[in-house]
């Protein structure tokens, strides 16, 4: 079973762009739109990783080994629910548990205690743990000098005009030695609609050596739709796809019914955690 490390999640307030800040450039004075940009990206972000609640979804997740030649060798489907639940006392660094608990297996119910499994009790061709709840959130903002920035127009027919894409690298000799924790030759990438700043797809790719030596997924891309929490929208991930370098390991995920979910969990020094319940979650996220 792979991880995902935090993946892109860039989430800007509402802005109308210019032509001249959705031109190709790199960062290189602070009153550059450019700089603008990646400012209102981490600060919206931070704010996104604050306000987010507990949250569940159905998930459908199919998982391949794939020959070289493109054949199926093997596929599992798997049916369930998908649940982020904000860790008590808070980590600000990370903020959310993911469970994922399994109801069907190729259509079939599983036979365990409550009728459900966990995604660890299962052997899987492919599986990433952690893409949904890496994509809640970027980078801590004091890691921002780490990455090059570009951002450019989009327009491939489908979204229409103004969307931005915004491409961000690791520097290869990073200036701070916090910077380390960055895989060398991350690479992230992300469209969002430059009018009002939603999230419609981002991707994270890192090299092949580096993501065997250290565990890591090579690629993961989400897909993501508005779903609303009482009085507030958020833009979560819909789809995720994931694959190894050859790309004989691969999975998909689709996630729907997104709701509040009324548990926390508290996480206790050498225990295990425990799930508490809490009121109802209405309004706007606390």
């Amino acid at each position: 079973m792979k991880r995902l490390a935090a993946l892109a999640l860039f989430l800007a307030a509402s802005v109308l762009y210019s032509q001249q800040a959705l031109q190709p450039q790199q960062v290189s004075r602070p009153a550059s739109p450019l700089s603008a940009l990646v400012d209102r990206l981490y600060a919206y972000a931070d704010q996104y990783r604050a306000t987010l609640p507990s949250l569940s979804c159905d998930e459908r997740i199919v998982s391949w080994d794939v020959s070289f030649n493109g054949k199926i060798k093997r596929q599992v489907r798997l049916d369930g629910t998908l649940r982020e639940l904000r860790k008590t006392p808070p980590d600000p660094f990370d903020p959310f548990s993911e469970q994922h608990r399994v109801s069907k297996v190729n259509g079939k119910p599983v036979r365990a205690p409550g009728g459900t499994l966990g995604i660890e009790d299962l052997s899987l061709p492919y599986f990433i743990q952690g893409i949904f709840a890496n994509l809640i959130g970027f980078h801590r903002e004091e890691l921002k000098d780490c990455f090059v920035y570009r951002a450019s127009a989009v327009n491939d027919g489908k979204a229409g005009q103004g969307e931005v894409q915004v491409e961000v690298d690791r520097k290869p000799e990073p200036p701070a030695e916090a910077c380390r924790v960055i895989l060398p030759g991350t690479h992230y990438m992300v469209i969002a609609d430059a009018e009002t700043g939603r999230i419609v797809h981002s991707e994270r790719t890192i090299p092949s050596g580096t993501a065997e030596q250290n565990d890591e997924a090579y690629f993961a891309s989400i897909d993501y739709a508005p779903v609303q929490f009482g009085d507030r929208i958020f833009w979560l991930p819909a789809r995720s796809s994931a694959h190894d370098a050859t790309e004989t390991g691969r999975m998909e995920s689709v996630y729907s019914n997104c709701h509040r979910y009324a548990s926390e969990v508290r996480i206790v020094p050498d225990a295990t955690p425990v799930m508490a319940p809490v009121a109802p979650q209405t309004g706007k996220p606390q």
